[in-house]
């Protein structure tokens, strides 16, 4: 597998579904690599958007993960799991949706939790969250410094997400992550294909 990298797109039912589809769609033309799909609620209407998604970046050959629920991954054919706590083990999920599936933890600011997610052999982690913001409220705030830190103890790929705009998003990329998670900047943004551009150029640039 190639490491993983690039923009990130976390979605949530912030929105209807036809806009939110609509949103995620253009995104994907805009350029993002990776969707995640992360819901708390567990009806019918979560897995027609799951579903939907799926076959959105399916059509693209974009990675989509589901966030913990191995099962509904396994029902949709995600492409792997993330998770937000260390209970699960990937060779648990691997078992489950198969050996080339993506694994990936949020580690917030705890370096014992980047040890063991590479020690237990996670394809990606991420630090959430680098500013607050409504969508990641749970999280503690990760200093840009400690995410600066991680990446010389480690050659996973990292992700970091919460509160990534336009405006901030090079003072995170300064860090050295591999890419950047982002939810409402892009499924809120008046033009999500153009934003995600946006985003791209200066990931591509950065990494360039």
């Amino acid at each position: 597998m190639s490491k993983l990298e690039g923009l990130y797109l976390v979605v949530s039912p912030i929105l209807p579904t036809d806009a939110l589809l609509f949103a995620v769609e253009r995104a994907l033309e805009g350029g993002v690599d990776i969707v995640q799909f992360l819901s708390e609620q567990e009806n019918s209407e979560v897995r027609k958007v799951a579903v939907k998604l799926a076959e959105l970046t399916q059509g693209r050959d974009k990675p989509f993960l589901i966030n913990t629920d191995i099962a509904l991954a396994k029902e949709v054919q995600a492409d792997g799991v993330h998770f937000d706590n260390l209970e699960t083990v990937p060779a648990e999920v691997r078992e489950a949706l198969g050996e080339n599936c993506i694994v990936g933890y949020t580690v917030n600011a705890d370096m014992e939790k980047l040890r063991w997610a590479e020690n237990v052999g996670a394809d990606y982690v991420s630090f959430c969250a680098v500013f607050q913001t409504c969508t990641s409220s749970h999280c503690p705030i990760v200093p840009l410094e400690k995410i600066s830190a991680a990446r010389a103890e480690t050659g996973l790929s990292m992700f970091a997400a919460g509160g990534i705009n336009l405006e901030n998003v090079e003072k995170v990329l300064a860090t050295g992550v591999d890419g950047v998670a982002v939810a409402s900047a892009l499924l809120r943004a008046e033009n999500p294909k153009q934003t995600a551009m946006a985003f791209k150029d200066r990931i591509l640039k950065r990494h360039s």
